[in-house]
């Protein structure tokens, strides 16, 4: 049950922190809310389709304990690699795929080796989570997993668009998502 309540703090604390450090990112050129609202909707039905008895099957937590301790490695490994990635963006961060006033290309720390470090981060967290808590956490890598696909193309695309001469060299010598993988 402790291995539980670390999760759940650990997210806390994860969302506490973006949501402080998203004060004074750079603006938005335009708004996009349906983004903002996908998004905020994938996290409640995450934690809204466990509660249904046809969804019961994924609320198998907790596991043993060597499965959890590895399962709370998984996830605080990934909010690492999520908190550098977003420290590393500074104030081009943006909650979604958008044109940032004054845009910057950025390449250094995790992004020299992955153009989407805060994705594979929250991923490798969700799986972690979902391998000590279940439920919740399940759904939450199912979707924020589509999100995140659809989101890595979306993003290269822009960026392709806003940096012709530099992305194309950019994201020929890294990976999207998975190092060495794609």
């Amino acid at each position: 049950m402790g291995f539980i309540w670390f999760i759940y703090a650990a997210w806390l604390l994860l969302v506490i922190y973006l949501t402080v450090r998203s004060i004074g990112v750079k603006r938005d050129t335009e708004p996009h809310l349906l983004q903002s609202f996908g998004l905020m909707f994938a996290m409640i039905a995450a934690f809204l389709l466990p509660r249904l008895p046809l969804f019961a099957f994924v609320n198998f937590a907790p596991v043993n304990a060597v499965l959890s301790g590895i399962g709370a490695v998984l996830t605080v490994a990934g909010m690492l690699l999520l908190v550098r990635a977003r420290q590393t963006l500074g104030r081009n961060w943006s909650q979604t795929v958008s044109v940032k006033q004054e845009p910057e290309l950025v390449t250094s720390g995790p992004y020299r080796r992955l153009r989407h470090p805060m994705y594979t981060g929250g991923l490798l967290a969700c799986i972690g989570s979902a391998i000590v808590v279940g439920g919740p956490f399940v759904f939450l890598l199912v979707l924020l997993g589509a999100i995140f696909i659809w989101r890595v193309g979306a993003e290269d695309r822009l960026l392709a668009r806003q940096f012709p001469d530099e992305f194309p060299a950019y994201a020929r010598r890294t990976n999207a998502l998975v190092p060495f993988v794609w």
